[in-house]
Parts: structure tokens; sequence; C-alpha cells
């Protein structure tokens, strides 16, 4: 990273005391050469028209113009590669979950929340532009990598498993960058195939397995690729069933294939799981990614499917307790509360509660009022007596 006193800042503030109190700091840390903007248009211009590229661009969140988000996109996306990765830094006060969100999903690197002081400032600039954090360009998201933390064992939502591949490929492509670079500087070039092996001499071919050849593969490992290609063969598997059970008229075949598809959904949603964690800590191939899109349509079906079942059982039993047709047995709160659970994760897999329909989001809530008053009900009828209670009521014998 280059030294503060070396770096060149774009800094877009409208607000006159904020911009003094900015400067100020940027001093503190010998940051010197400085040009100040006051709307987006006078920033983008600026990134745009400027003969010397700048090392960071720092942007009051409400900037008038469309805020620092409007400039992080135009940078991330509207500008040449050149721009992309351009640190960027947003600051400003009161700021709350939406406004985090938003400038972290426009692909700002860090947040800077006044009043602050000249050590955090220094952090924030030290972590903005010593790119220990990858850059990452996918298809919805472009930015610094938004994984702070790499926790043994930690499992995030699916949705960062995007970002790891994201992460691999840019990994692959620079490797591969400076492999032609080291080529091009001895005077050879890249070979384009490996050469043939000489037949052996007892004239036997030496066969090569698939396997053995997807290994060779940029990204991943073996054990990962073995994952994926259960994952994908159970997803054809729930596609097929799918496909017969609307082909046929029904009767207890039907019946019994759909019983067949909720348990391979089942256990596609675990293999996907299991996919996501070895991918977080492996990476995969790119032609891996293309078998995991296809299977990632297959399981948001699955989840939504096995969402629609849960919801459904759950609120059959509990509305059966709760009018009283069925009795209530011991820990039978605790079981419907671990199967919302189970709903809980189901949800998760989908993509979140925002992206169900209005329908499956009311089942929802309406299973967990009714699994809240079965738990309430179980608290009240099944609690045991006091014993000071109990003491008091027994008379001593004569």
């Amino acid at each position: 990273m280059k030294p503060f006193s070396a770096c060149r800042g774009l800094i877009g503030i409208a607000d006159g005391g904020l911009r003094l109190v900015l400067r100020e700091l940027l001093l503190g840390v010998k940051m010197l050469e400085l040009e100040f903007l006051a709307d987006v248009g006078g920033v983008v211009h600026a990134i745009r028209a400027s003969h010397q590229a700048f090392d960071l661009i720092i942007i009051q969140n409400d900037l008038p113009g469309g805020g620092s988000s409007a400039v992080a996109r135009c940078v991330r996306w509207d500008m040449s590669a050149q721009f992309n990765n351009l640190p960027i830094i947003s600051i400003g006060r009161g700021w709350t979950h939406e406004m985090l969100a938003e400038v972290r999903d426009a692909g700002i690197c860090e947040i800077i929340a006044m009043p602050t002081s000249l050590m955090a400032v220094q952090d924030k600039l030290v972590s903005a532009m010593d790119g220990k954090r990858p850059f990452l360009s996918t298809a919805m998201y472009r930015g610094r990598c938004r994984r702070r933390r790499s926790g043994k064992g930690y499992q995030g939502p699916f949705r960062r498993a995007e970002d790891r591949i994201a992460e691999q490929l840019n990994s692959a492509v620079e490797k591969s960058e400076r492999r032609a670079v080291r080529q091009e500087q001895q005077g050879g070039a890249l070979p384009l195939a490996s050469p043939a092996p000489p037949p052996s001499s007892g004239g036997a071919r030496a066969s090569v397995s698939p396997v053995d050849n997807d290994v060779e593969e940029v990204g991943g490992d073996r054990q990962t690729r073995v994952v994926i290609d259960k994952a994908f063969v159970t997803a054809r598997q729930i596609e097929q069933l799918r496909a017969r059970i609307a082909a046929s008229g029904g009767g207890k075949e039907v019946a019994a294939m759909h019983l067949v598809v909720a348990d391979t959904e089942e256990r596609l949603i675990n293999l996907m799981a299991l996919v996501q964690m070895r991918v977080e800590q492996y990476g995969c191939s790119p032609s891996d990614i293309e078998r995991l899109r296809v299977i990632r349509k297959s399981v948001d079906a699955s989840a939504v499917s096995l969402l629609r079942t849960q919801l459904s059982r759950l609120i059959i039993s509990g509305e059966a307790v709760l009018s009283g047709h069925v009795g209530l047995s011991f820990n039978t709160g605790v079981a419907m509360q671990a199967r919302m659970s189970h709903v809980d994760f189901l949800i998760n897999v989908g993509g979140g509660l925002e992206n169900l329909d209005s329908s499956l989001r009311d089942e929802v809530a309406k299973a967990y009022h009714i699994v809240s008053q079965v738990a309430q009900k179980e608290a009240g009828t099944m609690r045991l007596r006091q014993f000071d209670e109990a003491s008091s009521s027994v008379r001593p014998r004569a």
C-alpha cells in the first residue's frame, strides 16, 4: 500500500462543517493532495477527466445528486476497468440499517460515522486501501469482498458462495495473466496443449479417467466436485419424478411418488449445504459454477415445496391442539418449535422471507402464531405444582 503522503484523494462533501473536519483528519494522517467537490456529477466527471488517477474516493452519504451509493454504482458498473477497483469510503451522520445495507450492496469499501477520531479514520483508510479483501465481480455485485471473518467451519448463506467462486475465478485469471507475462519475457509462448505421451512399450494404452482431467481444472478440489456431482444427479431425479407425476393421472402411485420427491428434495438441500461449506473453504471450478446455477433452480423449488409441506403440517396439528380435538401431550410445544426452526432454515435457503409470495408469507405468520399459542398453553397446563404449596395442603397425622 502506498503511504498516505503519496496518495491522491477525491472528496465529495457538500456540508461545509463536515468538509473542514475531514480535511483536518486527513491532514492528520499526512494525506495532503486532496480535491474537494460538492455534488455527484462533479465527482463522476472528475474521475473520468482526471489525467492522474485517484487513489481514494471519500463521499458524503447524502451528497446531492444521489449520494455515495450513486457514485459507487457509477464507478463499479459504468466506468472502464481501470476505475472499477477504486477504494470508496462513505462518510456521514445518522446511519440506519437500511442506509448501511444500501452502501454495502453498492460496493463501498468502508463507512465513517461522524463524530469520529483520527485513529478511527486511519483504520478505515488502511482497511479500504490495503487490498486484503479481494475485489469481486459477479452478476449481482461488484466491490471488495464483504466477508471480513474467515472462522473455521463458518457457513454463510448460499449467496456467499458466489463471492467465493468469483474470488477463485479472479485469482485464476490473475495467475494466467502473470504466467503469460513471464512466458513473453522469456521469449516463449504458452503451450496450447500438452504434448501427447509416448506409447508404452507393451502396446497397451494408458487410460485417463474423467476425474483426473477434472482435477487439473482451476478451482476446487476432487471431493467438492464429487459432492456437486451427487447434487446434480439428485436435482435431475427430482425433475424426472415431477415429470412422471405431471404425466400420471393420479392414484396411489402418485402419492408414493410425492413421498419420494419430498425425501429427494430433503437430500438435495442437505447436499447443497455440504457443497456450500466446501466451496467456502476450497472454491470450485468454472464448469462447476454452471452446474451449481442449474442446481440452484431446483434447490429453490425444493425449498418452497418442503416449506409448504412443513407449514401445512404445523398449522393442522397446532389447530387440532388448540381446538381440543387432540390432547396436549408432553413436549408438544418444544417439538413444534423445533419444526419451526426447520421452517426458518428452508426460508433462508429460498433467499429470505421477502422472496416468498404473499400467500406463503401469510402461512408463515400463521404458523408462528399457532406455535406460540401451543407453547403458551403447554406452559400453563403442564406446569408442575410448587413444593411449598403441596406441603402446606398436607395435614400432619395425629
